[in-house]
Protein backbone atom coordinates (compact mmCIF):
# COMPACT_ATOMS: atom_id res chain seq x y z
CA UNK A 1 0.00 0.00 0.00
CA UNK A 2 2.84 2.35 0.84
CA UNK A 3 4.71 1.47 -2.32
CA UNK A 4 1.82 2.55 -4.54
CA UNK A 5 1.79 6.05 -3.00
CA UNK A 6 5.54 6.67 -3.44
CA UNK A 7 7.34 8.12 -6.45
CA UNK A 8 9.38 5.51 -8.29
CA UNK A 9 12.70 6.99 -7.24
CA UNK A 10 11.59 7.17 -3.59
CA UNK A 11 10.63 3.49 -3.68
CA UNK A 12 13.99 2.68 -5.24
CA UNK A 13 15.78 4.55 -2.47
CA UNK A 14 13.67 2.79 0.14
CA UNK A 15 14.78 -0.59 -1.25
CA UNK A 16 18.39 0.18 -2.11
CA UNK A 17 19.46 3.08 0.18
CA UNK A 18 20.20 6.18 -1.92
CA UNK A 19 20.98 8.41 1.08
CA UNK A 20 24.19 10.38 1.19
CA UNK A 21 26.25 10.66 4.37
CA UNK A 22 24.72 14.12 4.86
CA UNK A 23 21.17 12.84 5.33
CA UNK A 24 19.53 14.31 8.44
CA UNK A 25 18.01 11.76 10.83
CA UNK A 26 16.66 11.79 14.39
CA UNK A 27 20.09 10.66 15.59
CA UNK A 28 22.21 13.36 13.91
CA UNK A 29 19.78 16.33 13.73
CA UNK A 30 21.90 19.16 15.27
CA UNK A 31 19.21 20.64 17.52
CA UNK A 32 21.62 22.59 19.71
CA UNK A 33 23.11 24.58 16.82
CA UNK A 34 21.96 28.14 16.19
CA UNK A 35 23.60 28.53 12.78
CA UNK A 36 24.52 25.88 10.24
CA UNK A 37 26.42 26.83 7.09
CA UNK A 38 24.95 30.34 7.11
CA UNK A 39 21.40 29.24 7.89
CA UNK A 40 20.15 30.97 11.05
CA UNK A 41 18.22 28.25 12.86
CA UNK A 42 17.58 30.43 15.92
CA UNK A 43 16.00 33.30 13.95
CA UNK A 44 13.96 30.91 11.81
CA UNK A 45 12.69 29.10 14.87
CA UNK A 46 11.59 32.38 16.49
CA UNK A 47 9.64 33.45 13.41
CA UNK A 48 8.05 30.08 12.63
CA UNK A 49 7.31 29.24 16.24
CA UNK A 50 5.56 32.55 16.86
CA UNK A 51 3.64 32.40 13.57
CA UNK A 52 2.49 28.80 14.03
CA UNK A 53 1.50 29.36 17.67
CA UNK A 54 -0.59 32.40 16.73
CA UNK A 55 -2.22 30.60 13.81
CA UNK A 56 -3.05 27.62 16.00
CA UNK A 57 -4.69 29.90 18.59
CA UNK A 58 -6.50 32.39 16.36
CA UNK A 59 -7.41 30.81 13.03
CA UNK A 60 -11.15 30.66 12.37
CA UNK A 61 -10.89 26.90 11.93
CA UNK A 62 -8.47 24.95 14.09
CA UNK A 63 -5.62 24.19 11.67
CA UNK A 64 -4.45 20.61 11.32
CA UNK A 65 -0.86 21.29 12.30
CA UNK A 66 0.59 18.32 10.43
CA UNK A 67 -1.08 19.29 7.16
CA UNK A 68 -0.17 22.96 7.59
CA UNK A 69 3.55 22.31 8.17
CA UNK A 70 3.84 19.70 5.44
CA UNK A 71 2.15 22.02 2.95
CA UNK A 72 4.59 24.78 3.92
CA UNK A 73 7.52 22.38 3.63
CA UNK A 74 6.40 21.22 0.20
CA UNK A 75 6.41 24.86 -0.81
CA UNK A 76 10.20 24.61 -1.03
CA UNK A 77 9.61 23.08 -4.45
CA UNK A 78 9.00 26.67 -5.58
CA UNK A 79 12.69 27.26 -4.86
CA UNK A 80 13.92 23.90 -6.15
CA UNK A 81 11.41 21.95 -8.28
CA UNK A 82 13.28 18.70 -7.57
CA UNK A 83 12.51 18.94 -3.83
CA UNK A 84 9.78 16.55 -2.62
CA UNK A 85 8.30 15.34 0.66
CA UNK A 86 6.86 11.88 1.29
CA UNK A 87 5.54 10.05 4.34
CA UNK A 88 6.68 6.46 4.76
CA UNK A 89 5.67 4.28 7.69
CA UNK A 90 5.56 7.02 10.32
CA UNK A 91 8.61 8.88 8.93
CA UNK A 92 8.80 12.15 7.01
CA UNK A 93 11.32 11.89 4.17
CA UNK A 94 12.58 14.64 1.90
CA UNK A 95 14.35 14.23 -1.41
CA UNK A 96 16.29 16.46 -3.76
CA UNK A 97 16.04 14.72 -7.08
CA UNK A 98 16.40 11.05 -6.25
CA UNK A 99 18.60 11.64 -3.22
CA UNK A 100 17.21 11.22 0.27
CA UNK A 101 18.17 14.32 2.29
CA UNK A 102 16.29 13.82 5.56
CA UNK A 103 14.33 11.10 7.34
CA UNK A 104 12.66 12.10 10.60
CA UNK A 105 10.11 10.40 12.84
CA UNK A 106 6.61 11.82 12.56
CA UNK A 107 5.64 13.66 15.80
CA UNK A 108 3.52 11.77 18.28
CA UNK A 109 2.18 14.70 20.35
CA UNK A 110 1.51 16.96 17.36
CA UNK A 111 2.99 20.08 18.98
CA UNK A 112 4.43 23.18 17.32
CA UNK A 113 7.91 22.39 18.67
CA UNK A 114 7.85 18.86 17.25
CA UNK A 115 6.74 19.98 13.80
CA UNK A 116 9.32 22.78 13.83
CA UNK A 117 11.96 20.09 14.32
CA UNK A 118 10.63 18.33 11.22
CA UNK A 119 10.76 21.54 9.22
CA UNK A 120 14.22 22.63 10.37
CA UNK A 121 15.74 19.19 9.93
CA UNK A 122 14.26 18.94 6.45
CA UNK A 123 15.68 22.34 5.49
CA UNK A 124 19.16 21.44 6.74
CA UNK A 125 19.15 18.21 4.76
CA UNK A 126 17.86 19.91 1.62
CA UNK A 127 20.50 22.67 1.83
CA UNK A 128 23.26 20.07 1.74
CA UNK A 129 22.05 18.73 -1.61
CA UNK A 130 20.24 21.63 -3.31
CA UNK A 131 22.06 24.73 -4.55
CA UNK A 132 18.84 26.80 -4.95
CA UNK A 133 17.68 26.02 -1.39
CA UNK A 134 21.16 26.67 -0.01
CA UNK A 135 21.21 30.08 -1.72
CA UNK A 136 17.75 31.00 -0.37
CA UNK A 137 17.89 33.34 2.61
CA UNK A 138 15.67 33.13 5.67
CA UNK A 139 13.18 35.68 4.26
CA UNK A 140 12.65 33.53 1.17
CA UNK A 141 12.13 30.49 3.41
CA UNK A 142 9.51 32.32 5.51
CA UNK A 143 7.68 33.57 2.42
CA UNK A 144 7.65 30.14 0.79
CA UNK A 145 6.56 28.32 3.94
CA UNK A 146 3.76 30.65 5.07
CA UNK A 147 2.48 31.59 1.62
CA UNK A 148 2.15 27.98 0.45
CA UNK A 149 0.46 26.83 3.67
CA UNK A 150 -1.87 29.85 3.97
CA UNK A 151 -3.04 29.81 0.36
CA UNK A 152 -4.42 26.35 1.05
CA UNK A 153 -6.04 27.57 4.27
CA UNK A 154 -8.51 30.19 2.98
CA UNK A 155 -8.63 32.86 0.23
CA UNK A 156 -7.88 35.81 2.51
CA UNK A 157 -5.07 34.61 4.77
CA UNK A 158 -1.63 35.58 3.48
CA UNK A 159 1.96 36.36 4.40
CA UNK A 160 3.86 39.59 3.73
CA UNK A 161 7.61 39.95 4.08
CA UNK A 162 9.28 42.94 5.74
CA UNK A 163 9.02 45.39 2.84
CA UNK A 164 5.47 44.49 1.85
CA UNK A 165 4.36 44.46 5.49
CA UNK A 166 5.78 47.96 5.93
CA UNK A 167 3.82 49.12 2.88
CA UNK A 168 0.66 47.45 4.24
CA UNK A 169 1.04 49.25 7.57
CA UNK A 170 1.48 52.56 5.78
CA UNK A 171 -1.78 52.03 3.90
CA UNK A 172 -3.61 51.11 7.13
CA UNK A 173 -2.01 53.52 9.57
CA UNK A 174 -0.19 56.18 7.58
CA UNK A 175 3.47 57.13 7.28
CA UNK A 176 5.83 60.04 7.78
CA UNK A 177 5.65 61.92 4.49
CA UNK A 178 5.02 65.13 2.60
CA UNK A 179 1.42 64.74 1.42
CA UNK A 180 1.84 64.96 -2.34
CA UNK A 181 1.26 62.73 -5.35
CA UNK A 182 3.58 62.84 -8.34
CA UNK A 183 4.52 61.32 -11.67
CA UNK A 184 8.09 60.65 -12.77
CA UNK A 185 9.76 62.18 -15.81
CA UNK A 186 13.24 62.52 -17.27
CA UNK A 187 13.60 65.76 -15.31
CA UNK A 188 12.35 64.68 -11.90
CA UNK A 189 9.05 64.39 -10.05
CA UNK A 190 6.11 66.38 -11.36
CA UNK A 191 3.70 67.22 -8.56
CA UNK A 192 0.18 66.21 -9.56
CA UNK A 193 -1.69 67.12 -6.36
CA UNK A 194 -1.07 68.14 -2.76
CA UNK A 195 -3.11 66.88 0.18
CA UNK A 196 -4.99 69.54 2.17
CA UNK A 197 -3.39 70.27 5.53
CA UNK A 198 -0.19 68.47 4.58
CA UNK A 199 3.47 69.58 4.89
CA UNK A 200 3.49 70.09 1.10
CA UNK A 201 0.76 72.72 1.45
CA UNK A 202 2.56 74.38 4.36
CA UNK A 203 5.77 74.54 2.31
CA UNK A 204 3.97 76.21 -0.60
CA UNK A 205 4.14 73.34 -3.08
CA UNK A 206 1.43 73.07 -5.70
CA UNK A 207 0.40 70.99 -8.69
CA UNK A 208 2.74 71.47 -11.64
CA UNK A 209 5.89 71.99 -9.57
CA UNK A 210 8.92 69.90 -10.56
CA UNK A 211 11.08 68.36 -7.82
CA UNK A 212 14.57 67.68 -9.18
CA UNK A 213 16.48 66.83 -5.99
CA UNK A 214 15.72 65.54 -2.49
CA UNK A 215 18.42 66.28 0.09
CA UNK A 216 20.88 66.92 -2.73
CA UNK A 217 20.17 63.63 -4.53
CA UNK A 218 18.79 63.77 -8.06
CA UNK A 219 15.52 61.88 -8.41
CA UNK A 220 15.24 61.72 -12.20
CA UNK A 221 17.17 58.45 -12.47
CA UNK A 222 16.03 56.80 -9.25
CA UNK A 223 13.85 53.69 -8.99
CA UNK A 224 10.35 54.16 -7.54
CA UNK A 225 11.19 52.42 -4.25
CA UNK A 226 14.30 54.60 -3.80
CA UNK A 227 12.23 57.73 -4.41
CA UNK A 228 9.76 56.65 -1.73
CA UNK A 229 12.61 56.12 0.73
CA UNK A 230 13.86 59.65 0.01
CA UNK A 231 10.43 61.28 0.39
CA UNK A 232 9.29 59.34 3.45
CA UNK A 233 10.82 59.32 6.91
CA UNK A 234 10.03 59.67 10.56
CA UNK A 235 7.35 62.16 11.60
CA UNK A 236 9.03 65.49 12.43
CA UNK A 237 12.10 64.85 10.28
CA UNK A 238 13.09 67.51 7.74
CA UNK A 239 14.03 67.32 4.08
CA UNK A 240 15.36 69.82 1.55
CA UNK A 241 13.73 69.81 -1.89
CA UNK A 242 14.97 71.50 -5.05
CA UNK A 243 11.88 72.77 -6.85
CA UNK A 244 11.29 74.30 -10.28
CA UNK A 245 8.11 76.21 -11.04
CA UNK A 246 7.09 77.18 -14.53
CA UNK A 247 10.05 77.48 -16.92
CA UNK A 248 13.17 75.41 -16.30
CA UNK A 249 14.98 78.17 -14.46
CA UNK A 250 15.01 79.72 -11.04
CA UNK A 251 15.26 76.58 -8.95
CA UNK A 252 14.55 77.19 -5.27
CA UNK A 253 15.29 75.25 -2.11
CA UNK A 254 12.26 74.29 -0.04
CA UNK A 255 12.62 72.90 3.49
CA UNK A 256 9.77 70.66 4.50
CA UNK A 257 8.91 68.85 7.77
CA UNK A 258 7.30 65.44 7.48
CA UNK A 259 4.06 64.66 9.29
CA UNK A 260 1.79 61.62 9.56
CA UNK A 261 0.20 61.10 6.16
CA UNK A 262 -2.79 58.79 5.93
CA UNK A 263 -3.87 57.97 2.36
CA UNK A 264 -7.11 59.70 1.46
CA UNK A 265 -10.02 57.31 1.03
CA UNK A 266 -12.96 59.71 0.90
CA UNK A 267 -14.34 62.09 -1.74
CA UNK A 268 -17.27 64.42 -1.17
CA UNK A 269 -19.43 66.50 -3.48
CA UNK A 270 -22.81 68.18 -3.76
CA UNK A 271 -25.40 67.07 -6.32
CA UNK A 272 -28.03 69.81 -6.13
CA UNK A 273 -29.02 69.61 -2.45
CA UNK A 274 -27.81 66.03 -1.96
CA UNK A 275 -24.50 65.25 -0.24
CA UNK A 276 -22.57 62.50 -2.05
CA UNK A 277 -19.73 60.83 -0.16
CA UNK A 278 -17.67 58.17 -1.91
CA UNK A 279 -15.51 55.86 0.20
CA UNK A 280 -12.75 54.10 -1.73
CA UNK A 281 -11.54 51.97 1.20
CA UNK A 282 -11.43 51.99 5.00
CA UNK A 283 -8.24 53.03 6.80
CA UNK A 284 -7.74 54.54 10.24
CA UNK A 285 -8.85 58.03 9.17
CA UNK A 286 -11.92 57.11 7.13
CA UNK A 287 -14.68 57.72 9.68
CA UNK A 288 -13.11 60.99 10.82
CA UNK A 289 -12.80 62.14 7.21
CA UNK A 290 -16.40 61.16 6.38
CA UNK A 291 -17.63 63.20 9.33
CA UNK A 292 -15.46 66.19 8.41
CA UNK A 293 -16.52 66.10 4.78
CA UNK A 294 -20.22 65.89 5.62
CA UNK A 295 -19.95 68.82 8.05
CA UNK A 296 -18.11 70.83 5.38
CA UNK A 297 -20.77 70.06 2.77
CA UNK A 298 -23.52 71.09 5.13
CA UNK A 299 -21.64 74.29 5.90
CA UNK A 300 -21.45 75.03 2.17
CA UNK A 301 -25.11 74.15 1.63
CA UNK A 302 -27.25 74.28 4.79
CA UNK A 303 -30.18 73.08 2.68
CA UNK A 304 -28.64 69.59 2.20
CA UNK A 305 -31.68 67.31 2.24
CA UNK A 306 -30.21 63.79 1.90
CA UNK A 307 -27.04 61.73 1.76
CA UNK A 308 -25.80 59.23 -0.82
CA UNK A 309 -23.03 56.98 0.42
CA UNK A 310 -21.22 55.52 -2.59
CA UNK A 311 -19.49 52.23 -1.72
CA UNK A 312 -19.22 50.88 -5.26
CA UNK A 313 -15.80 49.42 -5.94
CA UNK A 314 -14.84 49.65 -2.24
CA UNK A 315 -12.84 46.52 -1.26
CA UNK A 316 -13.15 47.20 2.47
CA UNK A 317 -10.47 47.63 5.10
CA UNK A 318 -10.47 48.09 8.86
CA UNK A 319 -13.38 46.59 10.82
CA UNK A 320 -13.38 49.31 13.47
CA UNK A 321 -13.71 51.95 10.75
CA UNK A 322 -16.68 50.16 9.20
CA UNK A 323 -18.32 50.21 12.63
CA UNK A 324 -17.42 53.88 13.17
CA UNK A 325 -18.75 54.97 9.76
CA UNK A 326 -22.02 53.11 10.33
CA UNK A 327 -22.33 54.67 13.77
CA UNK A 328 -22.07 58.18 12.27
CA UNK A 329 -25.52 57.73 10.74
CA UNK A 330 -27.28 55.65 13.40
CA UNK A 331 -28.79 56.59 16.75
CA UNK A 332 -29.39 53.02 17.87
CA UNK A 333 -29.32 49.41 16.72
CA UNK A 334 -26.89 46.61 15.97
CA UNK A 335 -24.11 47.26 13.46
CA UNK A 336 -22.39 43.88 13.13
CA UNK A 337 -21.38 40.82 15.13
CA UNK A 338 -18.27 38.70 14.67
CA UNK A 339 -17.82 35.04 15.64
CA UNK A 340 -14.62 32.97 15.71
CA UNK A 341 -12.71 30.46 17.89
CA UNK A 342 -10.56 32.95 19.77
CA UNK A 343 -12.40 34.72 22.62
CA UNK A 344 -11.32 38.16 21.38
CA UNK A 345 -12.83 37.47 17.96
CA UNK A 346 -16.36 37.23 19.39
CA UNK A 347 -17.79 40.74 19.39
CA UNK A 348 -21.11 42.57 19.06
CA UNK A 349 -21.06 46.18 17.91
CA UNK A 350 -23.95 48.55 18.66
CA UNK A 351 -24.58 52.13 17.58
CA UNK A 352 -24.27 54.98 20.06
CA UNK A 353 -26.70 57.89 20.07
CA UNK A 354 -25.77 60.67 17.67
CA UNK A 355 -26.62 60.73 13.95
CA UNK A 356 -24.54 63.43 12.22
CA UNK A 357 -27.21 63.82 9.52
CA UNK A 358 -29.98 64.33 12.10
CA UNK A 359 -32.13 61.71 10.38
CA UNK A 360 -31.75 62.76 6.74
CA UNK A 361 -32.70 60.14 4.13
CA UNK A 362 -29.76 57.91 3.17
CA UNK A 363 -29.13 55.79 0.09
CA UNK A 364 -26.12 53.48 -0.21
CA UNK A 365 -24.74 52.47 -3.61
CA UNK A 366 -23.09 49.05 -3.90
CA UNK A 367 -21.84 46.70 -6.60
CA UNK A 368 -19.96 43.42 -7.04
CA UNK A 369 -16.70 44.91 -5.71
CA UNK A 370 -18.23 46.31 -2.53
CA UNK A 371 -16.69 43.98 0.04
CA UNK A 372 -15.87 43.42 3.69
CA UNK A 373 -16.08 46.74 5.56
CA UNK A 374 -18.25 48.20 2.79
CA UNK A 375 -20.70 45.31 3.21
CA UNK A 376 -20.80 45.87 6.97
CA UNK A 377 -21.88 49.49 6.45
CA UNK A 378 -24.44 48.59 3.77
CA UNK A 379 -25.98 45.80 5.87
CA UNK A 380 -26.13 47.97 9.01
CA UNK A 381 -27.86 50.82 7.17
CA UNK A 382 -30.36 48.50 5.51
CA UNK A 383 -31.14 45.98 8.24
CA UNK A 384 -31.90 48.66 10.82
CA UNK A 385 -34.15 50.56 8.43
CA UNK A 386 -31.81 53.55 8.44
CA UNK A 387 -31.60 53.80 4.65
CA UNK A 388 -32.02 52.08 1.30
CA UNK A 389 -29.50 50.13 -0.78
CA UNK A 390 -29.28 50.54 -4.55
CA UNK A 391 -27.12 48.49 -6.93
CA UNK A 392 -26.24 44.82 -7.29
CA UNK A 393 -25.41 41.99 -4.91
CA UNK A 394 -22.14 42.74 -3.17
CA UNK A 395 -18.96 40.65 -3.16
CA UNK A 396 -19.77 38.39 -0.20
CA UNK A 397 -16.50 38.69 1.71
CA UNK A 398 -17.86 37.96 5.16
CA UNK A 399 -14.73 37.17 7.15
CA UNK A 400 -12.57 39.28 9.43
CA UNK A 401 -8.79 39.12 9.39
CA UNK A 402 -6.40 39.88 12.21
CA UNK A 403 -2.82 40.97 11.51
CA UNK A 404 -0.03 39.08 13.28
CA UNK A 405 3.28 40.94 13.31
CA UNK A 406 6.17 38.49 13.26
CA UNK A 407 9.62 38.79 14.86
CA UNK A 408 11.18 39.42 11.42
CA UNK A 409 8.86 42.46 10.99
CA UNK A 410 6.82 40.62 8.38
CA UNK A 411 3.17 39.90 9.03
CA UNK A 412 0.48 37.28 8.61
CA UNK A 413 -3.02 38.41 7.73
CA UNK A 414 -5.14 35.64 9.23
CA UNK A 415 -8.87 34.96 8.94
CA UNK A 416 -10.14 34.62 12.50
CA UNK A 417 -13.89 35.30 12.48
CA UNK A 418 -17.02 35.61 10.34
CA UNK A 419 -19.24 38.64 10.53
CA UNK A 420 -23.01 38.64 10.62
CA UNK A 421 -25.39 41.40 9.58
CA UNK A 422 -27.85 42.87 12.11
CA UNK A 423 -30.54 40.57 10.67
CA UNK A 424 -28.33 37.65 11.68
CA UNK A 425 -27.28 36.25 8.33
CA UNK A 426 -23.64 35.46 7.49
CA UNK A 427 -22.40 37.62 4.61
CA UNK A 428 -19.72 35.15 3.49
CA UNK A 429 -20.45 33.90 -0.06
CA UNK A 430 -23.80 35.73 0.01
CA UNK A 431 -23.26 39.47 0.23
CA UNK A 432 -25.88 42.17 0.75
CA UNK A 433 -29.10 42.23 -1.28
CA UNK A 434 -29.99 45.75 -2.55
CA UNK A 435 -33.47 47.10 -2.02
CA UNK A 436 -33.49 48.28 -5.66
CA UNK A 437 -31.55 45.98 -7.99
CA UNK A 438 -29.90 47.57 -11.03
CA UNK A 439 -28.14 44.48 -12.44
CA UNK A 440 -28.21 44.63 -16.23
CA UNK A 441 -30.27 47.83 -16.08
CA UNK A 442 -31.49 48.87 -19.53
CA UNK A 443 -34.51 50.86 -18.42
CA UNK A 444 -34.64 54.44 -17.26
CA UNK A 445 -34.35 55.19 -13.52
CA UNK A 446 -38.06 56.07 -13.46
CA UNK A 447 -39.03 52.74 -15.04
CA UNK A 448 -36.78 50.79 -12.69
CA UNK A 449 -38.35 52.43 -9.64
CA UNK A 450 -41.87 51.88 -10.99
CA UNK A 451 -41.14 48.20 -11.56
CA UNK A 452 -39.63 47.97 -8.10
CA UNK A 453 -42.73 49.50 -6.52
CA UNK A 454 -44.95 46.99 -8.33
CA UNK A 455 -42.85 44.05 -7.14
CA UNK A 456 -41.70 45.40 -3.77
CA UNK A 457 -43.79 42.79 -1.97
CA UNK A 458 -41.36 40.19 -3.32
CA UNK A 459 -38.51 41.88 -1.50
CA UNK A 460 -39.73 40.74 1.92
CA UNK A 461 -39.81 37.14 0.68
CA UNK A 462 -36.35 37.47 -0.84
CA UNK A 463 -35.02 38.98 2.36
CA UNK A 464 -36.55 36.19 4.41
CA UNK A 465 -34.72 33.58 2.34
CA UNK A 466 -31.56 35.70 2.47
CA UNK A 467 -31.68 35.74 6.29
CA UNK A 468 -32.45 32.06 6.79
CA UNK A 469 -30.32 30.24 4.19
CA UNK A 470 -27.72 28.03 5.86
CA UNK A 471 -24.10 29.17 5.66
CA UNK A 472 -23.10 25.68 4.51
CA UNK A 473 -25.59 25.61 1.63
CA UNK A 474 -23.36 27.14 -1.03
CA UNK A 475 -25.69 26.13 -3.87
CA UNK A 476 -28.69 27.86 -2.30
CA UNK A 477 -26.65 30.96 -1.47
CA UNK A 478 -25.41 31.14 -5.05
CA UNK A 479 -28.98 30.84 -6.35
CA UNK A 480 -30.10 33.69 -4.08
CA UNK A 481 -27.32 35.94 -5.40
CA UNK A 482 -28.59 35.35 -8.93
CA UNK A 483 -31.82 37.15 -7.99
CA UNK A 484 -29.71 40.30 -8.30
CA UNK A 485 -26.49 39.27 -10.09
CA UNK A 486 -23.30 40.93 -8.89
CA UNK A 487 -21.93 43.41 -11.43
CA UNK A 488 -19.35 46.19 -11.58
CA UNK A 489 -21.28 49.46 -11.65
CA UNK A 490 -19.00 52.12 -10.18
CA UNK A 491 -19.10 54.24 -13.35
CA UNK A 492 -22.83 53.90 -13.95
CA UNK A 493 -24.90 57.04 -13.27
CA UNK A 494 -28.20 55.11 -13.25
CA UNK A 495 -27.56 53.98 -9.65
CA UNK A 496 -26.98 57.57 -8.61
CA UNK A 497 -30.11 58.80 -10.40
CA UNK A 498 -32.25 56.08 -8.80
CA UNK A 499 -30.87 56.91 -5.36
CA UNK A 500 -31.65 60.60 -5.86
CA UNK A 501 -35.18 59.78 -6.98
CA UNK A 502 -35.82 57.56 -3.95
CA UNK A 503 -34.49 59.92 -1.30
CA UNK A 504 -36.19 62.97 -2.78
CA UNK A 505 -39.64 61.36 -2.73
CA UNK A 506 -40.96 60.91 0.79
CA UNK A 507 -43.55 58.33 -0.20
CA UNK A 508 -41.12 56.12 -2.15
CA UNK A 509 -38.42 56.43 0.49
CA UNK A 510 -40.85 55.60 3.31
CA UNK A 511 -42.02 52.55 1.39
CA UNK A 512 -38.44 51.32 0.92
CA UNK A 513 -37.37 51.96 4.50
CA UNK A 514 -40.61 50.45 5.78
CA UNK A 515 -39.84 47.14 4.12
CA UNK A 516 -36.33 46.88 5.59
CA UNK A 517 -37.46 48.16 8.98
CA UNK A 518 -40.19 45.52 9.05
CA UNK A 519 -37.79 42.65 8.42
CA UNK A 520 -35.37 44.00 11.02
CA UNK A 521 -38.19 44.31 13.55
CA UNK A 522 -39.31 40.74 12.86
CA UNK A 523 -35.78 39.57 13.61
CA UNK A 524 -35.81 41.51 16.92
CA UNK A 525 -39.02 39.73 17.92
Amino acid sequence: MIAKSLPAYALLCLLSACATPGVVTDANWPRESSNIDGYDLAATERVLNYGLTQIQAKAIESPFLERFVLLGLRGLSDIDPTFTVVEVGGRIQTYVGETLTSELTKPQLNTVDEWLDIFQGSIIGARRQSDPIRRANEEEIYATFFSTALENFDPYSRYAGRLQARSNREVRNGFGGLGLSYSTSDLGLEVRAVQPGSPAIAAGLRAGDLITHVDGQTVATKRSWTILRLLRGSVGSKSLLTVLRGQLSGAKQVEITRSLIVPQTVEASLEDDVAVIKIHSFNQQTSKTVQTEFVNLRRQAPSVSALILDLRGDPGGLLDQAVAVSDLFMDTGAIVSTIGRHPESIQRYQAFAGDITAGLPIAVLVDSRSASAAEIVAAAIQDTGRGVIVGTSTYGKGTVQTVIRLPNDGEITLTWSRFHAPDGYAIEDLGVLPMVCTSGAEQSPTEIIQNWQKSSSQFAAQRSRWRTVRASDIKARSALREQCPAQVRDDDSIDLDIAKSLISNKEKYAQAVGLTATTAAQKEQ
